[in-house]
């Protein structure tokens, strides 16, 4: 689990507002689920993970399904079975 200190407008490490990140464990039918709150006002959005996949924004979908939409915006390419940092390997 990712520790942050979730300080609203905490500005110090980006430049920009950092998202706040919260988790709770899942309980009986209740799937675990990561809250992200902006750091600069009350919006949030949800995700419930478990075996079968994610609900983001409760949209449901495979973790594959999402790795393909989202590991691009994230500039991350899979490459024989590894995940690769592509913005580290881009030259200013």
């Amino acid at each position: 689990m990712l520790k942050r200190n979730n300080k609203f407008y905490d500005s110090s490490k980006f430049g920009q507002p950092q998202i706040r990140v919260y988790h709770r464990k899942g309980r009986r039918k209740t799937s675990p689920r990561y809250l992200l709150k902006c750091g600069c006002c009350d919006q949030k959005l949800e995700i419930y993970y478990g075996e079968d996949g994610l609900e983001i924004g409760g949209v449901n979908g495979a973790v594959e399904d999402w790795r393909e939409i989202l590991f691009p915006l994230l500039l991350i390419k899979q490459k024989d079975g590894r995940f690769e940092d592509q913005k580290k390997k881009r030259v200013h």
